[in-house]
């Protein structure tokens, strides 16, 4: 392996030991979030199938019973992101024969691998056009970007759709500077297996497409047709589902973008739907969740291409067009009015690690004197204490940025272990974000054992409320993974606003702050514990002055 490559590397390792330290929720790590029982439970029931079924798996009915995506049924899911959930899971599945039985920690292990994985291609690519320092900056920019960090640690799609979208994409970038059919070829594969992932990757078509068309011109249409037909034979064998149906099930994936239930956003101190969030909710949420130091090295890794040339420019080839196309095509997509928007900046994650890219270039630049270049011999030097450093010198330049990238961990350990919480110093962190109207926590990871643990100490033998509660599954999940609410008597309920009874002999209730869907006992009651960050709640225990059906009396 290249001397170039060994600082991705450390990273990589580096961040695949943090989070695998804090993946269990009863421990050091986040609680369980809404999606991941869902995406585990399919997980295991693949595993399961195939498991049970050999060969006669892949049998048409077996196939329509396995992927039963029946038209208002389920949402329809891509396979892959599920199979590697499942078999993650299945490595350490207590009870493999139990359908009903599954756990959380065990199935996260698979997002923290995937992290690892992308921080590792990330500083590898980079550094293989850039140098070490970028490469090594890129990758310390992919593992210390809190949200990045933050989904490593859920069982859910959304870690692994950003590995494969950034894969595809670096993977097309080499093809086209090998020109080599097979290698585009092979990084079609790569985009279909990024589809086989997620819909998202069906959105790698268009700023590849169009730059393989620059790139190229008129000799595009060689690679244009090797990328595009691995990358639909790739979708087409991985997903048994489609062979029943082609046409009709591919035209069903298209629509499961849009063909939904609306959900509720918090953005700009007001409630929108999905669909009506604004135009500049993307934008604005990207500028404030990257840390701020990274927003600075990644405007100089932009800056510093505006007079490359071929004698120090990183990506000769065209390749940095690519991955500012794709950026601001994913950006602008979502910006688009009609297209939902929630939870953060997750639809979006694999924009963050592109940035990290233009960090890398940036940090390369600096540490290559190119600043002190441009500024002139009279400022190549500060004065302290009548002694003169000269800026350009390759060591001190150096040192400086390493430290100055190191520095940006300290909004990860500020959040830890709910960076789904962080924001950068240009909302003046959490708590300015707070007062400014933007969301605080949105997923229930800041529901955690601890607080938990305090309910059912003092609220033995009563049933606690859980709100907001955003899937059926949330609460069963939550309960499964706490040692505390696992007790025998103990019961959790969660929330149903359209059945007030089932939830009105509460005294007690555990809430996290989602603004967008807001706990209906917010406000009442006695705060016995809460957990805060930045002076900002994230979740209570609330004890209420009577049980919710008497109040209502």
């Amino acid at each position: 392996m290249s001397r170039d490559f060994l600082g991705p590397l450390l990273v990589s390792l580096a961040a695949l030991a943090a989070v695998a330290a804090t993946v269990a929720p009863d421990g050091a790590g986040p609680g369980v979030t809404c999606d991941e029982p869902y995406h585990v439970f399919h997980g295991k029931r693949l595993v399961a199938a195939l498991r049970t079924q050999g060969l006669e798996f892949f049998d048409k009915a077996n196939i329509e019973r396995n992927f039963d995506w029946r038209r208002g049924a389920a949402p329809v899911q891509a396979p892959l992101g599920h199979w590697i959930l499942g078999w993650t899971h299945y490595l350490f599945d207590p009870a493999p024969d139990d359908p009903r039985a599954f756990s959380i920690p065990a199935a996260r292990f698979a997002p923290a691998a995937a992290f690892a994985v992308l921080i590792f291609i990330v500083g590898a690519w980079t550094a293989g056009r850039a140098g070490a320092l970028a490469g090594t900056a890129a990758a310390a920019a992919t593992a210390l970007t809190p949200r990045l960090f933050a989904h490593a640690h859920f069982a859910a799609l959304d870690m692994l759709t950003a590995l494969f979208f950034a894969a595809a994409l670096l993977a097309a970038a080499d093809a086209a500077r090998s020109g080599k059919t097979w290698r585009f070829a092979l990084a079609g594969a790569v985009w279909g297996a990024a589809m086989l992932v997620r819909l998202h990757g069906l959105l790698l078509a268009p700023p590849v497409c169009v730059w393989l068309i620059w790139r190229f011109r008129r000799r595009a249409a060689r690679p244009l047709a090797a990328w595009s037909a691995a990358g639909a034979a790739t979708l087409f064998v991985g997903w048994p589902w489609l062979w029943t149906d082609p046409i009709g099930h591919f035209m069903q994936y298209l629509a499961s973008g849009s063909d939904r239930l609306s959900l509720h956003v918090f953005y700009w101190g007001r409630t929108w739907a999905d669909r009506d969030a604004p135009w500049h909710y993307p934008w604005v949420m990207f500028a404030v969740t990257v840390p701020l130091g990274f927003l600075v090295l990644g405007i100089l890794g932009l800056w510093s291409r505006r007079r490359a040339n071929a004698a120090n420019d990183p990506f000769p080839a065209g390749e940095g067009a690519l991955i500012a196309g794709a950026m601001l095509f994913m950006l602008s997509l979502f910006s688009l009015p009609g297209v939902p928007v929630y939870d953060g900046v997750r639809l979006f994650l694999m924009v963050f690690p592109l940035w990290a890219i233009w960090v890398g270039v940036g940090a390369g630049w600096l540490a290559s004197g190119a600043v002190q270049a441009e500024r002139g011999p009279a400022k190549d030097a500060i004065k302290d204490g009548g002694a003169a450093l000269r800026l350009s010198h390759p060591t001190i330049i150096t040192t400086v940025v390493c430290v100055f990238v190191a520095a940006q961990a300290v909004g990860l350990a500020m959040y830890h272990p709910c960076q789904l919480s962080y924001y950068n110093l240009l909302t003046g962190g959490l708590y300015g974000a707070d007062r400014l109207g933007f969301e605080t926590t949105y997923w229930g990871d800041s529901v955690r054992e601890p607080l938990l643990a305090r309910a059912v100490q003092l609220s033995p033998d009563e049933p606690i409320m859980f709100a907001p509660n955003l899937a059926s599954f949330q609460v069963p999940a939550v309960a499964m993974c706490s040692p505390s609410l696992s007790q025998p008597g103990v019961e959790l309920v969660g929330e149903d606003r359209n059945d007030p009874a089932s939830t009105g002999r509460c005294r007690y209730a555990v809430i996290f702050n989602r603004k967008a869907d807001p706990p209906s006992v917010v406000g009442r009651g006695k705060v016995v514990r809460e957990y805060r960050k930045q002076g900002v709640w994230l979740s209570r225990f609330v004890e209420l002055t009577a049980p919710l059906d008497e109040q209502s009396q």
